[in-house]
């Protein structure tokens, strides 16, 4: 049995990737602010295990408790491999950072950072009894380099998510961890980091669905212990 977590699970790319994890022998684990009703009946009807939870990754004190109950519905007799998937992130405050406002900016900070963070963490130290295969994806951004304006925050957070990934990677290899940066998708997320971009029109978009099945490929059959790759 291949256990799944991913967290921002309701909608765009995480939502895509819950969808075609919907495979026999898979046990996922969903979390968002919100649960998709949409998404658990889908799985009821394949057949395919998947609890759901409804968190707000923004209060990452809470965060060690949430994987803990996770971790303790895995069947360590079957459990093949035991993956994590840090998906969930937000954009805003899309502004200059003279204008954003204190709260936003730590929100951000801890939706986009802390939690995978945290979230590794306690991912490690939960699965440290599974002798099963153990892996962590970070969803990461090409604005990680590519620095535009109004989108400070975003940009930091995901240079250092891939710094994490990195780090890690130097630390120790009984789990393995990988970041992706997906290109341009047609997500709401998206639609919020562009409006500032004149040229945001001209950007050809992939389909939530495409951006999934990249971001598996690598997970399940090229993954590279502390490499940061581009998604296409």
């Amino acid at each position: 049995m291949k256990y799944i977590i991913v967290t921002g699970a309701s909608r765009g790319i995480g939502r895509a990737l819950s969808e075609k994890l919907m495979s026999t022998g898979h046990h996922l684990f969903c979390i968002s602010r919100e649960i998709n009703h949409d998404l658990l009946s889908l799985a009821a009807s394949k057949n395919i295990p998947m609890d759901y939870f409804a968190a707000d990754l923004m209060h990452v004190s809470e965060l060690d408790d949430l994987m803990k109950r996770m971790i303790r519905q895995i069947d360590g007799a079957v459990a093949e491999s035991i993956y994590l998937i840090n998906n969930a992130a937000v954009v805003q405050p899309v502004d200059i950072i003279s204008r954003s406002d204190p709260n936003e900016i730590i929100a951000h900070m801890n939706i986009n950072l802390l939690a995978p963070m945290v979230l590794t963490s306690s991912f490690m130290k939960h699965t440290a009894p599974f002798k099963a295969d153990k892996r962590v994806m970070n969803i990461s951004s090409g604005l990680s380099f590519n620095l535009k304006p109004m989108l400070s925050c975003y940009s930091t957070s995901k240079a250092g998510l891939e710094t994490f990934v990195k780090s890690i990677a130097v630390e120790q290899s009984d789990v393995k961890i990988m970041g992706v940066r997906p290109g341009a998708t047609d997500t709401r997320m998206y639609e919020e980091s562009v409006i500032t971009d004149e040229h945001a029109d001209k950007i050809k978009l992939a389909g939530t669905g495409y951006a999934a099945d990249r971001i598996l490929t690598f997970l399940f059959e090229r993954f590279e212990h502390g490499k940061v790759v581009k998604g296409w």
